[in-house]
């Protein structure tokens, strides 16, 4: 789907507020409310943009955070989809590289984070799992890297935010249904929740649907004292879509988000010019099986 200029403003403005209404986006593209509502609903459709409610990690209790380079034996594609069954496994992705697939696996703590990881080891087809733990989240298109003050989330709470997650946009007439509260109580609630950052309503656009077509993962060694500086500088690179500082085989590990080979191989190397960086292993998404920011 080949997107204008105010199809991508569209896209912005639900990304910056995905519950906006729909007089505001329609005032900030300068549409009618109705020409507005047709083309989210188009743009939606078509499956370039998905509008839904990611709830901060700690709000679910999920504290420890794990990427997995995954060696197999056997059709990496059909080992994924096996691996990507778990409720706490949020990626899971084919790739070029030294191992046939990548992951994600997020638990209450290293004992569950633990468990995750053996499980994962023992599905069929799987050689070896080698796991670097996520220490701090940097930068995250779809999730603040930030903590959020304790948040007392009751049955009520967590419906709404389980209908969220599906779909940001649902109407708090339809919240009311679900939940047999009022839709003033529940207006409040929401917004209570979106105030305290438990929850973040947000447009996911599909990057091969915007011309976002490769995408990489890297892991960084790091040395020197300016480390702080060389993660600041990685961060601020626009085709940086992920980072986080690890423990393990890498000292951070990122994503690349581009539309051309040629800008790929540019940010590399502009990653690996920094001064602190000591070596960088990258790896090509070929096949993203799995890809649930709702588990971020």
């Amino acid at each position: 789907m080949n997107l204008d200029d105010i199809d991508t403003r569209l896209c912005e403005a639900l990304q910056r507020d995905g519950r906006a209404s729909m007089e505001s986006l329609a005032a900030s593209v300068g549409l009618s409310r109705v020409a507005a509502r047709a083309r989210v609903a188009r743009l939606v459709e078509s499956g370039t943009l998905r509008i839904v409610g990611i709830v901060h990690p700690s709000t679910q209790q999920l504290r420890a955070f794990a990427h997995l380079s995954i060696t197999v034996d056997g059709p990496a594609s059909a080992i994924g989809r096996v691996i990507a069954e778990s409720d706490t496994v949020p990626l899971v992705s084919v790739v070029a590289g030294r191992a046939a697939l990548v992951a994600e696996a997020r638990a209450a703590g290293t004992g569950a984070l633990r468990d995750e990881v053996n499980r994962i080891a023992a599905t069929p087809g799987v050689v070896h799992v080698e796991s670097t733990l996520y220490t701090e989240r940097v930068k995250d298109l779809f999730a603040p890297p930030t903590p959020i003050a304790p948040a007392e989330i009751d049955d009520v709470d967590r419906a709404i935010l389980d209908i969220l997650k599906s779909d940001g946009r649902t109407s708090y007439a339809s919240l009311a249904r679900e939940t047999n509260f009022s839709p003033s109580a529940v207006r409040g609630r929401v917004q209570h929740l979106l105030a305290s950052g438990v929850v973040r309503v947000t447009a996911l656009v599909a990057p091969g649907k915007v011309g976002l077509r490769h995408m990489c993962g890297f892991g960084l060694r790091l040395h020197g004292p300016d480390e702080d500086a060389d993660v600041a500088a990685i961060a601020a690179l626009e085709a940086v879509s992920y980072l986080s500082l690890t423990l393990g085989r890498y000292d951070a590990i990122g994503t690349l988000l581009v539309s051309t080979q040629a800008e790929l191989v540019s940010a590399l190397d502009e990653i690996r010019e920094l001064a602190g960086v000591e070596s960088l292993e990258s790896w090509a998404h070929l096949d993203v099986i799995k890809q649930d920011h709702s588990l971020s």
